[in-house]
């Protein structure tokens, strides 16, 4: 895929606002795609029923992520990393509290980084399942989570789970629902595989929190249209505690990690990168005017450079109890 370099674009790497996309292979949480996939821990579980195959393309026709694409699978990859994002896997721990001994589910697992964390945490007596309907990722977590033993990762989807009944201590789902189509039936096989009384932790966001600092609200109305068409439901949060209900969970607790950038946009920073990367990015695959685009990017940039930049969310994070 050729890379599209605009001016202000460039103008913002020269910024630091974006890593340069030459540097990718340098930093420190990129792997190769060469590097050996440790297949002894690698499963693949039967296609969803009605999957067909995917365009290596960013976003499909319909505008929705494609996550068989390594080259997003890698831009993705940068963004477990940020400051933010790693607070917020600590924030999910917390919320969990993994018991040593304890077999864990993480669905939609991504690159592995929170089935790590929980390998550590349940230790060599306990075990880590890791499922994610991407290829692309389930290799890297297979990379990953090379010499953590009590782990293993399964090509399958939230929405039917290749696990037994009544087989998981906990089950955590973070960042993943709102690209399901259907959230009531991945809450459903949650609930099949969890044992009685075990965790259900959920992360997720509800975008109608965005606030971002511009002058020009119709043209980030179009950029912001563009970037919630890649989701099934950008809103997913405020509709959780009554899909929880009817779905035979017990809600025991809410809490929000702020996502933000205020005053500099901190170049490691998760809201300078959706604003100076996925906006753009989003933005063109929905066929937003060029000069939109060109003008945000700008916008933005003369703001970091005078300490106005704001770009804030809020993740909310979910404890429930199967019933």
């Amino acid at each position: 895929m050729a890379l599209h370099r605009s001016t202000a674009v460039t103008a913002a790497v020269a910024a630091g606002l974006l890593a340069s996309p030459e540097d990718l292979p340098r930093l420190k949480s990129w792997t190769s795609h060469a590097t050996p996939v440790n297949t002894k821990r690698l499963f693949h579980a039967p296609p969803p029923r009605g999957s067909g195959g995917i365009r290596c393309e960013m976003y499909t026709d319909s505008g929705k992520m494609n996550w068989a694409d390594k080259t997003r699978v890698s831009d993705l990859e940068l963004e477990y990393v940020k400051p933010d994002v790693v607070k917020q896997r600590g924030e999910i721990l917390k919320l969990l509290q993994p018991q040593v001994g304890e077999r864990i589910l993480d669905v939609g697992c991504g690159p592995g980084f929170l089935m790590a964390d929980l390998s550590s945490a349940v230790g060599p007596q306990g075990h880590v399942e890791g499922c994610d309907l991407s290829g692309a990722m389930i290799e890297r977590a297979a990379v990953r989570l090379q010499g953590c033993d009590n782990t293993r990762v399964t090509i399958a989807g939230a929405e039917i789970l290749p696990y037994p009944d009544s087989s998981f201590d906990a089950v955590v789902i973070s960042q993943v629902l709102l690209y399901v189509e259907s959230v009531p039936q991945a809450l459903a096989e949650a609930h099949r595989v969890l044992k009685p009384n075990g965790r259900l932790v959920i992360c997720d966001t509800d975008w109608s929190g965005l606030v971002v600092n511009t002058k020009d609200q119709r043209r980030f109305q179009r950029i912001y249209d563009a970037c919630m068409k890649t989701f099934q439901d950008p809103y997913i949060p405020r509709q959780l505690p009554g899909w929880l209900e009817a779905g035979s969970f017990d809600l025991k607790e809410v809490r929000t990690v702020l996502m933000s950038n205020i005053g500099k946009a901190a170049g490691d920073g998760f809201m300078t990168n959706w604003a100076f990367r996925m906006c753009p990015q989003k933005g063109r695959a929905a066929q937003v005017a060029e000069s939109d685009i060109e003008g945000w990017l700008k916008e933005q940039t003369e703001l970091h450079e005078n300490n106005a930049f704001f770009a804030a969310m809020h993740r909310f994070l979910f404890l429930a109890r199967k019933k």
